[in-house]
């Protein structure tokens, strides 16, 4: 059984940390322990870090890129690696390096900019050198988390009403009755492990999704929101992150649904990460917290083992034994779905592993036709992706403002060059780099005096743009109608830029 099932409140919160409950944001990040040893220089104790920041309002194209730019920058400089996601709607990351490393990585983002000292960064100091990621990648997304809901659609997080509580207070919450407690996560994850509040307590809730798009899905549902009405609404997942936009969500809707009433919404700060931190001995916690980076698992560090394999509820989906671990890249063989399925190590002995081993020089050994395992979902035919998302006024609102028709960066140019007195000269832009004056003489079909090759101050190079001095002012005034008109005046796949150019007075 659970750690405090049959014991009182204060008899389940043993053994707690209060402190590892706390977040760092606005704080010193914690100190380096000194503890920490390092037998071989070559391969030091890894620190793994968890961490995401929504930015509001979101980052323009440009900031984006910047971003992107800098958090890689900034990673190699201090020899990160691991993974993010970088969105206009800010950044997710889990990274692995030094002690040093991950601190000095933190400090620049803090500097770089103020709104990540709002961060809580969640750092795990000692794991061993096979835990760090081989090489830093941080992709460019529309999202953060995959709700389907891109910037223009989401949300706004300051509207947000849930209420964040430390993993004390949120433990306390998960006795409380007229409760219940959503694993925001993918069925899969909550499988092999998630909350489980004493008898009498908040009542689990587990919504089944495959993935994170179908969870606005499942909140839309009548009969949802109808068993969700007059309760209080606890969520978690494993870092905080997929709660966020979640509640957002739910905040939303409850706006735009007056009969839609719950008795407020809670997430715990730091998800389960910073949770089971706090109770060393497990606390309300069942089973494993399912894990993308290469611990794959986190258990409670201080629960007996024997009572971590009583706790053990999936099954293998081959034999259907007991088995509570994801090993061998095994996934669900229906096409429209293909999520993780545990596969116990008499099976994977038999079918061998999904992801082929590989042989000296590299090779990958020839790997046998894919076993046909179906996962507990599609095994019971249920199915979340075929469901209407929630539409939501204020969200569709602002999208139809943000898909208003925008001018491009060549059409504001020509507005802006629009009103020029009429002169002989012109400025002819957007020219292949690689040209002569004969072509451009050429293009313009004569009537040409004068070419000069407009050259950048800093590096001295040219980068496709010159004034031309037309013959006369006839002749300027035919090449700017000529470029005004139709397809333009063209070189190749390149539409040329062209304005009158009067020099400046003086």
């Amino acid at each position: 059984m659970v750690a405090g099932w049959a014991v009182t409140l204060k008899e389940s919160m043993k053994g707690m940390v209060v402190e590892n409950a706390r977040s760092v944001a606005h704080k010193p990040l914690p100190p380096i322990p000194a503890n920490l040893k390092v037998d071989d220089p070559r391969r030091p104790p890894i620190t793994l870090l968890l961490f995401y920041q929504y930015i509001e309002p979101a980052w323009t194209s440009k900031q984006h890129r910047q971003a992107l730019t800098f958090v890689i920058e900034l990673g190699r400089k201090h020899r990160i690696t691991g993974r993010g996601r970088c969105a206009a709607e800010g950044l997710n990351c889990t990274l692995t390096g030094t002690a040093e490393g991950i601190r000095a990585f933190c400090k620049g983002l803090r500097d770089w900019d103020p709104v990540f000292k709002e961060t809580d960064f969640k750092l795990t100091d000692g794991l061993d050198y096979s835990k760090r990621f081989k090489s830093l990648t941080i992709q460019k997304k529309a999202e953060l988390v995959a709700y389907g809901l891109p910037v223009s659609m989401a949300p706004p997080l300051k509207e947000n009403e849930t209420k964040h509580l430390e993993a004390h207070d949120y433990h306390k919450m998960m006795s409380e009755s007229n409760t219940v407690i959503i694993d925001v996560r993918n069925h899969y994850e909550a499988a092999i492990g998630h909350f489980q509040p004493p008898p009498g307590g908040a009542e689990f809730i587990d919504p089944k999704v495959r993935n994170s798009h179908e969870l606005p899905k499942w909140l839309a549902m009548p009969e949802v929101q109808d068993k969700l009405k007059g309760k209080k609404v606890m969520m978690y997942c494993t870092g905080g992150i997929r709660c966020e936009r979640f509640s957002a969500l739910f905040s939303q809707m409850k706006r735009e649904n007056p009969d839609f009433k719950t008795e407020g919404e809670f997430m715990v700060r730091g998800g389960i990460e910073r949770y089971m931190k706090t109770f060393p001995e497990g606390g309300y916690w069942k089973g494993k917290n399912f894990l993308f980076d290469k611990r794959q698992e986190q258990i409670p560090s201080s629960k007996p083992q024997e009572e971590l394999e009583k706790e053990v509820e999936s099954h293998c989906c081959r034999c259907k034994c007991l088995c509570g671990e994801y090993r061998g890249g095994f996934k669900c063989s229906e096409e429209d779905c293909q999520v993780p399925v545990i596969v116990c190590a008499s099976c994977r002995e038999e079918i061998g592993d999904a992801v082929p081993e590989r042989k000296a020089g590299g090779l990958a050994a020839e790997a046998p036709p894919p076993p046909q395992l179906k996962c507990p979902l599609c095994e019971e035919g249920f199915r979340l992706r075929d469901k209407e998302a929630p539409k939501l006024r204020a969200a569709e609102k602002r999208k139809a403002q943000q898909d208003q028709p925008k001018e491009s960066r060549a059409e504001k140019r020509m507005k802006k060059f629009a009103d020029r007195e009429p002169s002989t000269r012109l400025f002819v832009g957007n020219l292949p780099f690689v040209i002569d004056a004969d072509r451009i003489k050429e293009a313009l079909q004569g009537g040409v005096k004068l070419i000069k090759w407009i050259q950048d101050r800093t590096s001295g190079l040219w980068y496709g743009s010159t004034f031309v001095e037309m013959r006369s002012l006839t002749e300027a005034e035919r090449v700017v109608q000529r470029a005004r008109e139709g397809c333009g005046i063209r070189i190749g796949n390149r539409k040329l830029r062209v304005s009158f150019a009067p020099p400046s007075d003086g």
